[in-house]
Order: C-alpha cells, then structure tokens, then sequence
C-alpha cells in the first residue's frame, strides 16, 4: 500500500484522475445527502400544517 502512495505521489499524472474521481463520487453522495434532507424537511413541514389543518395538534 505504501508503495501505491509512493508511485502515486511521484507520479501525479495518475494521482490527477483519482482525484477528480473521488471528489465527483464525493460530490454525488453529498449532493443526494442534501436532496434527501430538503425531501425531509418538507414532508415535515407538510405534516405539520396537515395535523394543524385537522386541529390534532402536536
């Protein structure tokens, strides 16, 4: 493994592609990280006027 790090760091050509894919996969997986929360939050929101709406109270 050090030696992966080693020839990877000597040759940054290759370090270069790695990069950008780890930061594209990271940029997906916050990307729907925030989609889900924003999907949350408004289900919560809705639910919210809806059990206000009926007069159940929370």
């Amino acid at each position: 493994m050090t030696g992966l790090i080693e020839y990877l760091l000597a040759n940054p050509i290759f370090l270069l592609p790695l990069l950008l894919l780890a930061a594209t996969m990271l940029y997906a997986v916050l990307k729907k990280l925030l989609k889900l929360a924003a999907i949350v939050v408004i289900a919560g929101v809705l639910y919210s006027v809806l059990i206000e709406y009926f007069g159940v109270g929370i």
